[in-house]
């Protein structure tokens, strides 16, 4: 999750962070997810805005008006297919590169899965301080296996920095841009991916969500577009770069990334949301949409 540039902490990832142990908590089938880490950091997370966060969204199925709509199942969504990965296929890659990690737990959660791979968290410095020491404080260990690189995206060039991380020859990488995207200026998005194609062998892949262009541009008036970019705007964060619909593998191309899946709302909503008898469970956030490619 990108820094606010407006304060000592990240309102959206501390939201995100509240969001999924809401999840964790949650007795409705489709919308209960497995991070428990996120539950313990919720309790320790005592900004304003979060203490009045927790205050609306705890309780049973209770969402605060704040929460532009199909937001929460977006991001259950997203937890949801990251973890199945993680749980299934992530051991396959020997360096594992959570970029933007704000509170990510996967390299705790799934240790085990994940104990012949090397796992990088690249965050901004302070946000990254601050995840550590919220760890700390719970007495919750980060495994061998994983390491805290800092790093500013806008001020850093991100090639020099996965420089000093030398892969074995032949290996692969994968790349988790979680919440990450839409938060940068697209020159910076540029210089990520740019650096993920030269540094990444062939057969490394990346899963990352991204915002639609035209929902920046107050174009998409679908479920839940306008709010979210107003959502945004309330708690002193905006979005900055998006890809157009129907665009993403042209926009992949020019870094020799292949589409494996493009999630948008409506396959979002039947794989995670819909019951065995056909019926919708929640509506999905219809500005947003998950890439999964492959170089």
């Amino acid at each position: 999750m990108a820094k606010s540039t407006m304060s000592d902490f990240s309102p959206s990832a501390e939201l995100i962070c509240i969001l999924r142990a809401k999840s964790y908590g949650e007795k409705r089938e489709s919308y209960k997810t497995d991070d428990y880490i996120s539950l313990l950091i919720s309790h320790s997370l005592t900004s304003f805005f979060s203490m009045t966060q927790k205050s609306f969204l705890m309780p049973d199925d209770i969402l605060s008006p704040q929460i532009p709509a199909g937001s929460y199942e977006f991001l259950i969504s997203r937890i949801k297919y990251i973890d199945e990965f993680f749980q299934t296929r992530a051991h396959e890659f020997s360096h594992i590169f959570i970029l933007g990690a704000g509170f990510d737990s996967r390299a705790i959660r799934f240790q085990n899965q994940l104990a012949q791979s090397r796992v990088y968290e690249l965050d901004h410095p302070i946000s990254q301080k601050d995840k550590i020491l919220k760890l700390q404080e719970l007495s919750i260990p980060s495994p061998s296996n994983l390491s805290y690189v800092p790093i500013d995206f806008n001020q850093q060039n991100l090639f020099s920095v996965l420089q000093e991380i030398p892969t074995p020859q032949g290996e692969k990488s994968l790349f988790i841009l979680e919440g990450l995207t839409m938060y940068l200026p697209a020159s910076t998005v540029d210089n990520i991916f740019s650096a993920i194609d030269i540094y990444a062998p062939a057969g490394s892949e990346i899963i990352f969500d991204y915002a639609y262009s035209d929902a920046l541009a107050g174009k998409n008036t679908l479920y839940g577009a306008v709010e979210i970019i107003e959502g945004l705007k309330n708690i002193g964060e905006h979005w900055m770069s998006g890809i157009e619909k129907a665009q993403l593998q042209t926009y992949l191309n020019q870094y020799h990334i292949n589409l494996l899946a493009e999630l948008d709302a409506n396959i979002l909503e039947q794989r995670f949301f819909t019951n065995n008898h056909g019926k919708i469970l929640g509506k999905v956030n219809k500005a947003l949409a998950i890439a999964h490619g492959i170089k």
